[in-house]
């Protein structure tokens, strides 16, 4: 029978391990990884319910074991905006190592879900005794930021089809990591028409309708695309990404 320091030893293991699923700690030395596992908690959390709010004075960063997060954001109004899906392996909340950033988005389980959180300064505070795991974070954040101008810039003066492949390739890869020689992490994506008409702000018969044709084409299987959507044409959703 495990004493409680063989417990805690347990956890911290476990967690080292589940962090590995992450691109961002995948490199990372085992000491520091260990060191990080030691101030951060895994829990699970019921579909439905609030991580973080803006209103929430916690500043975490957190990982996605199983199940999914749901970033958004509504108005007084009713108005809703989702900015993202995370699935396992993805991570968000590194905006937070700034600390004079505001949360300016709720995030919440969107079915049952297994979440490692990690406290900012902890976070900091490892990065800063290793100076060189900065880069990561860097790469990171710096590839998310094209994906937003991206994402910005399909908007104004994308069709409506690109935009909607630039959403899915997101989402197959973990945000901020695609890149044209990385094979996807999701081709099955829990995603739902309803969560695309609020990432794009066009209504679910529009997205109904581009589904449907990219199912067409053999871009997208026959998965039910009111709850999942399957990716089998990876290449030709790059092509429709990459279009004027």
């Amino acid at each position: 029978m495990e004493n409680p320091q063989q417990r805690l030893r347990s956890r911290q293991e476990e967690i080292a391990r589940r962090l590995r699923t992450c691109p961002l700690f995948l490199d990372w030395p085992a000491d520091r990884l260990r060191e990080l596992a030691g101030q951060a908690r895994m829990r699970r959390h019921p579909r439905g319910m609030a991580l973080a709010t803006r209103e929430s004075q916690r500043r975490e960063t957190l990982v996605v074991v199983s199940g999914s997060v749901e970033i958004s954001a509504t108005n007084p109004g009713g108005d809703k905006y989702t900015l993202a899906v995370l699935g396992p392996g993805q991570i968000t909340g590194l905006v937070f190592l700034l600390d004079d950033i505001p949360a300016r988005f709720t995030r919440h389980a969107r079915e049952d879900s297994q979440i490692i959180h990690i406290p900012c300064a902890a976070l900091r505070q490892v990065l800063d005794a290793e100076p060189i795991l900065w880069r990561g974070v860097a790469q990171l954040t710096l590839r998310r930021h094209f994906l937003d101008i991206e994402g910005l810039e399909g908007q104004v003066l994308g069709p409506l089809r690109r935009r909607i492949a630039v959403i899915l390739l997101n989402l197959a890869h973990s945000y901020g990591e695609r890149h044209a020689e990385i094979a996807p992490r999701h081709t099955e994506l829990r995603v739902s028409q309803a969560d695309l008409s609020n990432m794009l702000g066009v209504s679910r018969q529009t997205i109904s309708k581009e589904l449907a044709a990219l199912r067409d084409e053999g871009i997208l299987g026959d998965s039910d695309g009111y709850r999942q959507i399957t990716l089998l044409d990876m290449p030709g959703l790059l092509r429709i990404a990459g279009e004027n």
